[in-house]
This record gives structure tokens, sequence and C-alpha cells, in this order.
């Protein structure tokens, strides 16, 4: 737990410095996905809420960033299980449910209802 932080913190750090070697014009803008206060760094996997770093997981990551880039659509658990996860995926489909859970906490109670549940059929973002 404590390494994953020190990780996350050494990959946060390498995220400003290269933003701002970019903003003085000495580097490259890495490829960012924004929603509002939410910056996804597609080059770090390191997602930012309002200047904070979310310590997500991989597959977090993923279906967070499968959402945001995807906004207003509803899609059913299996369609993002086969969109995230991969077709290969042998897991049920609520493992979408127990993500969206934890990434509804991550992203705090104000900014939850981003993710909207749609009665028997999925999910939407936005």
């Amino acid at each position: 737990d404590e390494l994953e932080r020190a990780i996350a913190r050494t990959a946060e750090l390498e995220a400003r410095r290269q933003h701002l070697q970019w903003r003085a014009g000495r580097g490259v803008r890495p490829e960012l996905i924004i929603y509002g206060p939410l910056s996804l760094n597609v080059e770090t996997y390191q997602a930012v809420l309002e200047d904070r770093p979310l310590d997500l997981t991989y597959m977090e990551y993923e279906l967070l960033r499968f959402l945001v880039e995807n906004p207003s659509r509803v899609w059913s658990r299996d369609q993002i299980l086969a969109r995230v996860w991969g077709y290969d995926y042998f897991g049920g489909s609520r493992t979408v449910d127990v993500h969206v859970r934890r990434l509804r906490a991550k992203l705090g109670e104000e900014r939850s209802s981003w993710i909207t549940t749609v009665r028997s059929v999925g999910y939407r973002f936005g």
C-alpha cells in the first residue's frame, strides 16, 4: 500500500514536471482527456480531480476513461465488459457494478452522480 502511494506520487510528480516543461515550451504536451475538473493522462494512466490525484486501479482507470470518452450514451454491463475488460473476460457482469461503486466513492459525493445508473440497462456518464 505504501509502495503504491509512492509510485503514484512519483508518477504525479513526473506528469507535473512534463506539464511545466510544456508550458515553458520545452516539452511535449501529454495527451489528456478532460471532463470539467477531471483530467486523465493517457500516457501515464494518472487521473486528477481538482488538482488532487485519484488512486485508481488499472481497471478503474480504464472504466473511467471509457465512460468519459463516451458521455451521455447508455452502456449495458455486457457492452462495458466487452469494451473495457475485453471479449475474453469470463467473469460475471456484476464486476462492472463493483467497479462503478468504487469509482463513485473515489470521485467523491458531489461527483458520484457523474456515473448514472440506468435501471435494468447499465450506466451512463455525464
